[in-house]
């Protein structure tokens, strides 16, 4: 019997060697030889694995406890920590007493996790496994030596298992580098908070600097800045603010840098208002009353956002804003031709200086146009504004913005086996101009919904039938941590 489990067993290790393994589809080696180590793609020897083995066979006899190793190659582009949950909760490793453990390592992200149960994360908590990780297993992963690695860590694990006063002292050493850790982790959300944060304005703002060549025309001078200005402000000084708190008050490194990144932006959207005020006094001493309903208009958006986020004192300033741009948009002014006084035509008196396009557009709000008269000479002026979120196109015929999506129909059903067609009319409310377009839509694909519960159902049933050779239904709150080289 144990040669024929051997043989399944190898028989796995060829079969999944260089897949990209899913939780449901990770060998459980504890149903086939009883072995805590899952190692299909060979990745640390036979040797380590019966190390391993041994060690965790008298934790658990001593403990209760029980502890998962997972080897595995590759999981694809899933996140290590979602594929450690769901593979968690597939098994169950830590009986009833939900005192499992289960060390997950992926060759080609270089990256080790604990998931620990939740009896688990008093004795085992987040900053203990990132020590053991970082202090044990990493250095020899790094120099290629997997056994050496898994076997330290294990074996530290188990130290903390089965002696309390091991575990208080391996705490205690931790304590210096707590504020490392807070450290990193203010670096970490500065990364992947303000880090794309920056990019995107970084995007937008590109070609648009004050010492760029040649200037956007539709740009408004008085709110650009030079690019080493716009990169000190919006770089280097909220680096400095995250450095500075990491040496003034490590210990509360997280919570003194968040603040005072927030007081820092804060700080820049008034410097914005105060250009912004400088722009308005300009354009208002030039007369560009067009140019400033359009600035306002496009920039309502980022002040309703800075409203969300900083309600004192910009939920009080948006409206402000919004009663500014229609202040502008109907202030007085001159004629171009005679220099005589202009007054804006109602919606009903402006039709006669449209044309047929434009007025269609103003039915169905994709444009607004306002029409200006000169009390003097009778000299018009015609001014547009798009409505940035109208559903309507350019017509390619007629130009006016009142091209739609008239309707789809489905011409071939996708399937399991191969993408379908379908068929899109776009037709202009302006001309009539039909235009018939086809799409691909997708091939369907089946869900892992019930593969997963199925593979759920077939580990439970198993373990209700094996003597010895199952995990016991241990469920885990996400802790742990992960270490990466």
């Amino acid at each position: 019997m144990h040669k024929l489990s051997l043989a399944a067993l190898l028989f796995l290790q060829c079969v999944f060697a260089f897949a990209q393994y899913t939780p449901a589809t990770v060998p459980n080696t504890k149903l086939i030889n009883n072995s805590y180590v899952s190692n299909p793609d060979g990745i640390i020897s036979g040797n380590a694995v019966a190390q391993i083995d041994s060690t965790l066979i008298n934790l658990e006899r001593q403990t209760t406890a029980q502890v998962a190793v997972v080897i595995l190659r590759s999981i694809g582009d899933a996140d290590i920590f979602n594929f450690a949950q769901e593979l968690f909760t597939l098994w169950g490793p830590g009986k009833t007493n939900n005192n499992g453990l289960l060390i997950l390592l992926v060759e080609d992200l270089h990256t080790v996790r604990f998931h620990t149960g939740m009896q688990l994360e008093g004795v085992l908590p987040d900053v203990v496994c990132k020590q053991i990780q970082r202090d044990q297993m990493v250095p020899s992963f790094k120099a290629g030596d997997y056994d050496t690695g898994m076997i330290n860590g294990v074996n530290e694990v188990a130290k903390i298992l089965t002696d309390p006063n091991y575990a208080a002292e391996i705490t205690a050493t931790e304590e210096i580098d707590v504020a490392a850790l807070e450290f990193s982790s203010l670096v970490t959300f500065v990364g992947f908070i303000f880090g794309p944060i920056f990019l995107i304005a970084w995007a937008l703002k590109k070609g648009k600097f004050a010492d760029s060549k040649p200037a956007d025309p539709t740009d408004y001078p008085q709110m650009r800045m030079k690019l080493v200005t716009w990169l000190i402000l919006f770089g280097g000084i909220p680096a400095l603010i995250v450095l500075l708190f990491r040496f003034v008050d490590p210990e509360h490194a997280i919570g003194n840098g968040i603040v005072t990144l927030y007081l820092y932006l804060l700080a820049m959207v008034f410097y914005r208002a105060y250009r912004e005020r400088r722009m308005v006094k300009a354009f208002v001493a030039q007369g560009k009353y067009f140019e400033l309903t359009e600035y306002f208009r496009r920039t309502s958006g980022y002040w309703f956002l800075m409203a969300l986020l900083f309600p004192f004192p910009f939920l009080l300033y948006f409206p402000i804003h919004l009663v500014r741009k229609n202040l502008f948009r109907n202030h007085s002014r001159q004629c171009k031709l005679c220099n005589g006084d202009m007054t804006r035509l109602s919606e009903k008196d402006e039709d006669q200086f449209l044309t047929k396009a434009q007025i269609v557009e103003e039915e169905i709000k994709s444009v607004d146009h306002d029409v200006w008269q000169c009390k003097t000479c009778s000299a018009t002026e015609t001014w547009h504004f798009p409505n940035r979120y109208s559903k309507y196109l350019e017509c390619p015929t007629c130009k006016a913005v009142a091209f739609y999506s008239a309707s789809t129909r489905t011409i071939k059903s996708a399937t399991y086996s191969s993408s379908g067609t379908g068929e899109e009319i776009r037709q202009c409310k302006s001309c009539g101009k039909q235009v018939k377009s086809t799409y691909s839509i997708a091939q369907r694909t089946h869900t892992t919904t019930s593969s997963s519960s199925s593979g759920g159902s077939s580990w439970s049933s198993s373990s209700s039938s094996s003597s010895g050779g199952s995990w016991g239904g241990g469920r885990s709150g996400g802790g742990g941590a992960s270490s990466s080289w």
